[in-house]
């Protein structure tokens, strides 16, 4: 019988992402980054109980660069640092540190160009808009954790091209001022400020509330779920997207070594990893009812066959093995099972 199903894509993470001297840089940066926070604040760092349940018995795991302590909680078996950097340090990290700024500079060269290639994120979140405005006249959208406005000014464009925009405001917060200082679309209402504080000093609410790569970096992420939780409209959307610790490529790359992409688990940054199991456990305890949970990351067989090529002792070598057609196979089976790195969330209100 022949197979009527089109061949799945291959993605190459060095052609559609960044290059591996770019990834390389950041990885390297974030390390030198990471030993200097740790030198200079340890001292500060506190236990704290499972940010994921709440649960306080936990058992210690390989140390991140034999520097931060990583746990396992007993009660519902999530991964996160311990002890955990204090709000000074991060403060430190995201301010004053020079990884961010590398990473910042990658995201503005990918800002407008007068024709940009609306990525899959942004193509996600028309679609999700455009069915939100068949129920309401007006969609208003808060980005959590803007940096620049990078995507907020391409999800702008493709509103705009899709002739939605004129039904949408696009606001965003980020606690890293100098970011916002660097606005790359000063159509955009950008605020320097931290969700909780940006709860605090507004009677505004949202239809829908995004963020990217952005829980797994909160001290007190239980809190900053309530925080948005207080400023969505009942009927609220909030989408995120965040790595997904028990997918292919972070199972098969240990925190402890390099790759492209930062591991769930890389302190001063990644401060705990969510997975496809525990995020629904963690969305329920916030308020929240689960819409959607998939993963549709597209680069998990890439660096994984990159990484352990010529690596005879990783379980995982024989992916060297494969050919770019069994590879984009097997990309596509591990999207459809909720398997890749890269996890997208839906909850309501």
């Amino acid at each position: 019988m022949k197979n009527n199903i089109p061949l799945p894509p291959y993605f190459s993470f060095v052609k559609q992402n960044r290059t591996i001297e770019q990834a390389l840089s950041i990885f390297n940066q974030r390390l030198q980054d990471a030993e200097t926070v740790f030198k200079k604040f340890s001292h500060e760092f506190e236990n704290r109980n499972c940010p994921i349940c709440g649960a306080g018995d936990y058992s210690s795991l390989e140390p991140f660069h034999k520097t931060y302590g990583v746990v396992k909680c007993h009660q519902c078996t999530s991964v996160y640092v311990n002890p955990c950097p204090s709000y000074d340090a991060l403060n430190y990290y995201y301010n004053e540190c020079k990884c961010n700024d590398v990473y910042a500079r990658l995201l503005r060269s990918r800002g407008k160009t007068g024709s940009i290639v609306l990525s899959d994120r942004a193509t996600f979140l028309i679609e999700l808009i455009r069915k939100e405005l068949g129920k309401k006249k007006h969609i208003r959208i808060l980005e959590i954790g803007c940096s620049s406005g990078a995507f907020l000014s391409e999800l702008k464009t493709g509103l705009e091209e899709q002739e939605l925009l004129k039904n949408c405001s696009l606001s965003g917060i980020d606690i890293d001022s100098s970011a916002i200082e660097k606005n790359v679309d000063q159509g955009l209402n950008l605020y320097g400020m931290s969700v909780e504080n940006f709860s605090k000093n507004t009677k505004e609410k949202f239809d829908l509330i995004i963020h990217f790569e952005l829980v797994e970096h909160l001290r007190d992420p239980f809190n900053f779920m309530l925080s948005v939780h207080k400023l969505l409209l009942d009927d609220g959307l909030h989408h995120f997207c965040t790595p997904n610790m028990l997918g292919f490529e972070n199972i098969a790359i240990g925190y402890n070594e390099f790759r492209p992409l930062a591991h769930g688990i890389f302190p001063p940054m990644h401060l705990h990893s969510f997975t496809t199991q525990n995020i629904i456990h963690f969305s329920i305890r916030s308020g929240f009812k689960v819409a959607q949970i998939d993963t549709p990351g597209n680069f998990d067989v890439d660096i994984v066959a990159n990484a352990v090529d010529g690596n005879p002792d990783n379980q995982f070598s024989f992916i060297s093995e494969f050919t770019e057609k069994q590879l984009g196979i097997v990309q596509h089976w591990l999207k459809l099972l909720s398997a890749s790195s890269h996890m997208r969330c839906t909850l309501l209100k």
